[in-house]
């Protein structure tokens, strides 16, 4: 019981609020009755004072008045004596002493020796504890309106709690809450940016199945076409390059699936910028050269990560290549930004924008989209990683692209 007590903290909560509690009572119940018990011990004192100081007058047989025991805060008693009275205190013998009884809520005081007796009326308040009662009273409210506010302030975590349940379920939704306290708050940021950072790495890594899948049918229809030919050393040659090409893109793959789902940081190296397009042109075939048109400084540098700037430029120009109206691609540095400028129709997605999710609607559908813009997905990536800023813009019927803080010299 006592380890599942320290396992939780609302266990923990409710076993200080009992415990503290009965601490409280019990402390309570202690000074009432030592309160009570020292006023009874006072009481008696008084009550030996003033009758030791009355036995002589009864010796005498003096007729006592009002006046004679008013100093006491007494009066003298001469009802008759209730059958039903008390006695609450004696002391000494037949022949002298005095008792102390209770009539109904009377305190009378009873004094006698050999010649005669006195009853008086105790005319003193009595103690009420009203202190005592007061404070343990106030004691109690505030620790009950502590245990409440503490479980008001731990009631987030409940609710956090529950949310976490329901995450293991599959319940990705954020978790909208506000709390008057900045920790529970900054639980509820960080709850909500993990589950936005989840969403992000199973949406992308579901898109990178779908488009590596894709893009293998297509070599694997080529492989198996050239299985079905008559072997020949053309034929070996063609199955080689194509396994080269297979494999250089399973590696160009893993690249970019590692370095954009967990967002890795990009060292900033220096690169000659004309330097990165010509090795992209390579990649998309040096064929295809005379349909870029380029007017850039042969000095301009760009920074980042070499590999992933080529694979950036080599897939702006395929989607500029494949769906320009005129096929071509017009490269040029204006105010700090190069821009990739071609003639088609309006992209599906703004990627100027903060993209959290990639698929794109059938209803906006690129042309040289396959439903999940991974070339654009690539295009913007990259170039965030780096540092970047990738800017879109749709004019007079041109796409334009545009690369922000490239620097020139």
């Amino acid at each position: 019981m006592l380890s599942n007590i320290k396992k939780s903290l609302f266990k923990q909560i409710n076993t200080l609020f009992i415990v503290s509690f009965l601490v409280i009572i019990s402390l309570w119940v202690f000074f009432y009755f030592q309160q009570k018990h020292q006023n009874q011990e006072h009481q008696i004192a008084r009550y030996f004072s003033i009758v030791s100081s009355l036995q002589p007058l009864i010796m005498q047989s003096y007729a006592f008045q009002d006046s004679d025991v008013q100093s006491f805060n007494m009066k003298v008693y001469k009802q008759n004596l209730d059958k039903n009275k008390k006695v609450l205190f004696e002391r000494g013998d037949k022949s002298k002493g005095f008792s102390i009884l209770k009539i109904e809520n009377k305190t009378i005081i009873h004094t006698y020796n050999q010649i005669g007796e006195l009853y008086l009326e105790d005319l003193q308040e009595k103690s009420d504890y009203i202190f005592i009662h007061t404070i343990f009273s106030i004691l109690l409210i505030l620790q009950f309106l502590l245990y409440l506010m503490l479980q008001k302030s731990l009631k987030p975590l409940q609710t956090i709690h529950d949310k976490l349940k329901n995450l293991q379920k599959g319940d990705m939704s954020i978790l909208d809450y506000k709390s008057n306290y900045d920790e529970i708050n900054q639980i509820a940021t960080s709850y909500n940016n993990s589950i936005s950072q989840l969403e992000y790495i199973l949406e992308t890594r579901e898109m990178f199945n779908k488009i590596f899948m894709h893009e293998l049918k297509m070599p694997i229809a080529k492989g198996m076409f050239y299985l079905k030919m008559q072997p020949s050393v053309e034929v070996n040659e063609k199955m080689l390059k194509l396994m080269q090409r297979l494999n250089n893109e399973l590696d160009e793959f893993s690249i970019l699936e590692s370095l954009i789902v967990n967002k890795n940081t990009i060292e900033q190296k220096e690169h000659n910028f004309l330097e990165l397009l010509n090795l992209a042109i390579e990649k998309i075939g040096v064929e295809n050269k005379n349909k870029i048109n380029i007017n850039i400084d042969a000095e301009t540098k760009i920074y980042g990560d070499k590999e992933l700037w080529i694979i950036c430029f080599k897939n702006l120009f395929d989607n500029a290549l494949k769906y320009a109206n005129d096929k071509k691609i017009s490269i040029e540095l204006k105010d700090d930004k190069f821009l990739f400028i071609n003639k088609g129709e309006p992209l599906p997605v703004d990627l100027s924008s903060e993209l959290k999710n990639w698929k794109i609607d059938k209803n906006k559908r690129h042309k040289s989209s396959t439903g999940y813009g991974f070339g654009l997905f690539i295009i913007k990536n990259i170039v965030n990683l780096n540092g970047y800023t990738l800017e879109y813009e749709y004019k007079n019927e041109n796409v334009i692209l545009g690369i922000k803080n490239v620097l020139c010299n």
